[in-house]
Order: structure tokens, then C-alpha cells, then sequence
């Protein structure tokens, strides 16, 4: 609820054009700048706001008082016992301090700090300012404060900032807020629509701004403008009975494109629609910021919708403007489509040799060579799950398209494009599939390559990438990561994990070091590896396991590399969870291996049964046997949950060894078999998992 008397405060800095991601940075940035100015100023409001288009930056700030709070201000002096001598005369400490503050000794006062004991003090009140004064101050050093990717100086102060600012807004209500920046006066004057002449508008409060701004054909508030975006796409697609891809990233691109939406509909050559469908897409998305239009089906119709800034005469105009912009577009790209269709796949591939991969592992065709080698032998490590002549012959081309027409005008079509090269060249739809889905999946949730052999291809790809960046120490830290390892990793992960592939990861990652001319490297392959676990942690947590329980597998991951191995042996941890004995029995584990680890005795032997002394090591000992061989099943059919169960057998037997025994005994070789014994729990219970890890 707006308090009586306060009065809302408006800044709007009108600039040129400023590209969209400048607009948004902008906006948290005037809000932050904002909120720790007034709270220096001890100046309150009720909500601080912000608001961009690609011509103005707005900040407003609702229910601003007349004036600043009263802040009191203590200043500390000298010692309490100062301030008077022992005739009770101030003394000169005293009369010195209270000189200082503007004030005599007897407007002193006496406070206890921490550390210091009691101190002279001065209590000053400062009487509240005028708001609009402060805000005086505040606006120029919020507008000096905002940082851009790119500056410009455009007059005489030199003063920086993304574009030229054109002319400042401030106001506090109705008064004028006077400050100048850039050289500019602020004043209460703004314009419209550009598309309508950009007419002066005369602003009398700063309440009324929004409401003036709507009715000149501004929608200021990025909220409102996307929300008149959206209804105008969605009033479009029921006029036409189409779909129109209005994805959100081209929502928001076209949001700081305008001030006031207005959706154009225009058609173009069928003729076009014999493009792959991908750059159809990118020319209008990337290029034009125009949404694409589909069918129920699913299928690409020969219109497309473009965004204008307002209404205005000459409709027509606007629309053959656009369709001319695309359709030349289309024309260079079919250009480079149709020259491409024209040359053989072999040439593409005997251009990679020109292409530097890194300059201390070769070109990129040195890299397919890679590729095709690491995928023949995944092939032969699963054992036949994939059909290794289809993955051979996709891995040969995985990179054709990069010395392409098109791929060299649209970078982002990269593997795309050699779909279509390959079914051109006459592969077949499996290996062309193979071919356009190698970069699969491009993020945590896309898509896995379709095929298992367009899956062992793209994994192949993703270790060499991996292996090669290791072996140069080129390792993420932080968030840098500017050759997306983080993201080749996970989706290695993904794609062994959600396939099934039973692969050890330890020994394909040995491959690919050996496949670079460096050779193997033990040290980086171990660091690959465990690169690789953090992002499998990051996939089973996500799963919803918890972290301890993924922990207790990782020592697993990185001697066979094997990650659905590792997930099982997770899923049997989380099955037994809840159960009491469980937790009994993960406890007694890690006593036992804290013992073994403190005793650090070399034991490489069985424990002796007529070594024995106490009933409780016989008990334990025969119950390890009994179980022995029921566990070792459970494991070689993977069965972990049910091995786990098999351990809660020696659970009593168990707790009375380490109740009653004294596993340290001062015989030597009473402990060492003592030991023997505990260390052969510890490697029965660690062929299932280190329980230890459990919490």
C-alpha cells in the first residue's frame, strides 16, 4: 500500500539502437545499482523496477518519500575517564574531541564498546533531504555505473556508454529531477514510436509515463510487450489454421527488436522448401529473426511471420520488404546447396587435410583417421551390440561436411549438413542418420543419435575431443570451459548410460590417448577419467540417488570404467537403504576398514582357522565362508541388491567379533590374523561397493 505523500521516481535514458543482450544486462543492473544507492542515501521505496526496449532504458522506483529517513550519527572519542581531571575540569582531550564535532564538553556522552571499554561519544541527528535532490545525485551515478560488452564516445566529455544517449527523463511525481550526464540536461521530455515520426511527448508525472508511452504506441514494460507479442502470433496461427514456431529464444529476440509488436504474414517460393528443412529454419530464425510456419504435421509451409515496430500506411510495402530479404537469402542458399550436391563426398573428405584440427594433433582429417579407428574398436568391445561396418562407414564421413558451401556460410549447421551429403553420396538412411546426429546430444537434455552405430560414432568423437584437449593440459577449471569438454563428457555419459553399452570406459579412454601422436598418457588419462565420473555423479544424482550412495561406486568407475555396472550397483545401495541391518552392516564396514587403515600392516595372507582363539572369529569366520560364494553369484549376475541382502547374514556374527574381540592383540600373530580376518570382510564387502562412503 503506497503511504500518503510518497510519490513514485522515473529515469529513462533514450539511446540508438542497443542490441538486446545489452537491454537485459542493463535492466538487473540499474535495479542493483539503484537498491545500494538509495540504501546509502537512507532514502526507502516500495519496489525498485526496470524495463528496456531497444531505444530506452527505464528505471522506476515506486513509493519514494518527500525526504531522506533522520539518520543519527555517533562519533567516538577519547576515554571516558578524559573528561574530567581530578578537580572536575574538562579536560583538553575532552574540550579537543567536542571542538571536532561543533559542540562543548557538556554535550558529551559515555558508552561502553567491545574491547575499548567506555568511550566519549557525540550523538549528531541528520535532518532528512529532499528526495528529489537525492535522486539528483543518485541518477547520473546509476547511469555512469552500467557496464556493456562494447562502449562507444560520442561527445565532448568522453563519457561512455553502449550507444549515444539521446535525451534524459527524470522525474520525482511531478517535479523535475535536474542532473545532466553526457552532456545532456535531464528534462521531462521523451519521444513515440520511431515508426511514427518519433514525436515529442511531454511527460507531467512520473506516474502517468507508462499510460502517455501506450497511448504514442510504446509498450515500455518488457512483460506487456512480450505478452502482446505472443497474442499477436497466436491470433496469426488460428487466422491461418498454421502453426507458427514461436520458439522462446525468437520471442525474446524480437522483444528488444520493437517497441510495439506488430506480426507481418507473408508467403514465398515453393521452390525453397526443397532446402533442408535446418537451414530454412536458421536463415529465418539466425538471419531475419522471422518464425517458421508449419503444418499439423509437422510439415514446413511456405510463409513465414515477421515483426514489425507499430502500425503504420504502407502494410504491403513492409511485407514485400521482408519477403525480398528472404527470398535473397534463400537464393544464395540454394547457391551453396546445390553446388555442394554437385561434389563428390570423397572431395569433401580430401579437404579436411587442409583444415587445422590443433597444431599439435594434426588436421581434422588426421582426426576423422582418429575417429574411424577408436569407433572400430568400441565396436569390437561391445561385442557385437552394433553393426561395426555401418559405424565404420559414418565415421568416415563425420566431418565431410565442415569444407562445404554451406557449413562454410552457416557454422551452425555443422553434421547437419553431412546428413544430407551422405544420403546424396548414396549411403543409405542408417549411416546418413549416423552421419547428421554425430554432435549428439548438444546439451543435458537433447537427443541421443538414434541408432546405436550413430551412438558409437558420436561417443568415439567425444573421447578423441576429450583425450586430445587432456593431453595438452587444456583442462576445464572454473566455469572456463570454451571447448565444451564439460558438455562432451556428460554426453558420453548419456550415451553409455541410456544405450547400455557394457564398455570399459577406462580402457577406450587409454585408446583414444593412444591414438594421438603423442601416444598414451597415464597421468592425463587418469584425469580424463575422472572428468568424466564428475559429470556420471551429476546424471545419477539427477536420478535421484543420493551422494554418498554414488560416492560408495566411484573407485568402481574408475578401475573398469564400466558406468551401467556402476548405476546397478547404486540401485542395489538404494534398495536396502532403509533397512536397520543395512546400516549396521555399512557401519561395521567402515570400523573395519578405519582399523586395517590405522594398523598399516602388509597383509597378503588368509586368516588361519587354527589360529583362532575366540568363538566370536570362528562364528565370523565360518559365516564369511557360507556367504562367500552366495555373494560372488550375486555379483557375476549383477544382482547387487540381493548381494548386499546376503551380507546381512554375518551381521550378528559381526557385531559380536567387534564387541568381544580385540582385533590389536599384543601377539603378533594373534593380530595379524586378527586382521587377516577383518580384511577379508573388507575385500568381500568391497567387490560390492566401499560402504564406507555411506553417511
Amino acid at each position: 500500500m503506497t503511504i500518503m505523500n510518497n510519490r513514485d521516481a522515473l529515469l529513462e535514458i533514450r539511446i540508438e539502437n542497443i542490441p538486446a543482450r545489452f537491454v537485459i544486462s542493463a535492466e538487473e543492473q540499474m535495479k542493483k545499482h539503484a537498491a545500494e544507492l538509495l540504501a546509502a542515501a537512507n532514502l526507502r521505496c516500495e519496489r525498485i523496477e526496470a524495463f528496456g526496449t531497444y531505444k530506452r532504458l527505464v528505471l522506476y522506483i515506486s513509493g519514494v518519500p518527500v525526504k531522506t529517513g533522520e539518520k543519527i550519527e555517533k562519533a567516538y572519542g577519547p576515554a571516558a575517564r578524559l573528561l574530567k581531571d581530578e578537580k572536575g575540569a574538562f579536560t583538553p582531550q575532552a574540550a579537543g574531541f567536542a571542538r571536532s564535532r561543533g559542540t562543548t564538553p557538556d554535550k558529551l556522552g559515555v558508552e561502553a564498546l567491545p574491547n575499548k571499554g567506555e568511550v566519549l561519544f557525540f550523538e549528531t541527528r541528520i535532518p532528512g533531504r529532499p528526495s528529489v535532490k537525492v535522486l539528483a545525485e543518485i541518477f547520473p551515478q546509476i547511469i555512469g555505473r552500467l557496464q556493456f560488452p562494447k562502449n562507444m564516445v560520442w561527445e565532448a566529455t568522453r563519457f561512455r556508454f553502449a550507444r549515444p544517449i539521446r535525451s534524459l527523463l527524470a522525474l520525482y511525481g511531478d517535479k523535475p529531477v535536474a542532473f545532466s550526464a553526457a552532456g545532456i540536461k535531464a528534462g521531462r521530455v521523451t519521444v513515440g514510436l520511431s515508426a511514427k515520426g518519433s514525436r515529442q511527448l511531454r511527460i507531467t508525472a512520473a506516474e502517468k509515463y507508462f499510460k502517455t508511452l501506450d497511448h504514442a504506441n510504446v509498450i515500455v514494460k518488457d512483460a506487456e510487450r512480450l505478452e502482446t507479442l505472443v497474442r499477436e502470433v497466436e491470433r496469426l496461427s488460428k487466422r491461418m489454421k498454421l502453426a507458427i514456431e514461436a520458439d522462446p529464444e525468437l520471442l525474446n529476440e524480437n522483444l528488444y527488436l520493437v517497441e510495439y509488436p506488430v506480426c507481418v504474414v507473408a508467403g514465398y517460393s515453393q521452390d525453397f522448401l526443397k532446402l533442408p528443412h535446418e537451414l530454412v529454419h536458421l536463415v529465418m530464425k539466425k538471419q531475419l529473426k522471422f518464425f517458421t510456419v508449419k503444418d499439423q504435421d509437422g510439415a514446413l509451409q511456405p510463409y513465414f511471420v515477421g515483426v514489425r515496430d507499430g502500425v503504420s500506411k504502407g502494410q504491403r510495402n513492409v511485407e514485400e520488404g521482408f519477403r525480398n530479404v528472404l527470398e535473397a537469402r534463400f537464393r544464395d542458399a540454394i547457391f551453396f546447396y546445390a553446388r555442394d550436391l554437385d561434389i563428390p563426398l570423397a572431395d569433401f573428405d580430401t579437404k579436411l587435410a587442409a583444415i587445422t584440427f590443433q597444431k599439435k594433433l594434426g588436421t581434422m582429417a588426421d582426426k576423422t583417421g582418429r575417429v574411424q579407428k577408436l569407433a572400430a574398436w568400441l565396436c569390437e568391445s561391445c561385442g557385437g551390440e552394433v553393426n561395426a561396418d555401418e559405424a565404420a562407414a559414418a565415421a568416415r564421413h563425420v566431418y565431410s561436411d565442415l569444407t562445404s558451401n554451406v557449413v562454410r556460410e552457416f557454422t551452425e549447421l555443422q553434421g547437419v549438413m553431412g546428413y544430407y551429403y551422405a544420403k546424396n553420396a548414396g549411403l543409405g538412411e542408417k549411416v546418413a542418420r549416423a552421419v547428421g546426429e554425430f554432435y549428439w546430444p548438444v546439451s543435458a537434455k537433447s537427443p541421443l543419435p538414434s541408432s546405436g552405430e550413430g551412438a558409437m560414432v558420436s561417443l568415439a568423437g567425444k573421447l578423441d575431443t576429450l583425450a586430445a584437449d587432456f593431453s595438452l593440459g587444456m583442462i576445464p577449471s572454473g566455469s572456463e570451459d570454451p571447448h565444451g569438454l564439460r558438455r562432451q563428457a556428460l554426453g558420453a555419459v548419456r550415451i553409455v548410460l541410456e544405450r547400455g553399452f557394457r564398455l570399459n570406459l577406462k580402457l577406450a579412454v587409454e585408446a583414444a590417448f593412444s591414438n594421438l601422436p603423442s601416444g598414451a598418457a597415464g597421468e592425463p588419462a587418469g584425469r580424463l577419467m575422472d572428468f568424466i565420473w564428475q559429470r556420471a555423479e551429476a546424471v545419477f544424482t539427477e536420478e535421484g540417488f543420493r551422494f554418498d550412495e554414488v560416492k560408495a561406486v566411484r573407485e568402481f568407475f574408475l578401475a573398469s570404467g564400466d558406468l551401467p555396472d556402476c548405476r546397478d550397483r547404486i540401485k542395489g545401495i538404494n534398495a536396502l537403504r532403509g533397512n536397520q541391518d543395512f546400516a549396521g552392516i555399512a557401519m561395521a564396514f567402515k570400523r573395519a576398514k578405519n582399523i586395517l587403515r590405522q594398523a598399516k600392516a602388509p597383509l597378503n595372507g588368509l586368516p588361519e582357522e587354527s589360529s583362532f582363539e575366540k568363538d566370536e572369529e570362528r562364528a565370523l569366520y565360518s559365516g564369511i565362508r557360507a556367504m562367500s560364494g552366495r555373494l560372488k553369484a550375486r555379483i557375476e549376475s549383477r544382482d547387487y541388491a540381493k548381494g548386499l541382502s546376503e551380507m546381512l547374514s554375518i551381521k550378528g556374527s559381526l557385531d559380536n567379533f567387534f564387541e568381544k574381540v580385540m582385533v590389536m592383540a599384543e601377539d603378533p600373530k594373534v593380530r595379524e590374523n586378527r586382521l587377516n580376518l577383518v580384511k577379508s570382510i573388507v575385500d568381500l564387502f568391497e567387490g560390492v561397493a566401499d560402504l564406507s562412503q555411506l553417511q
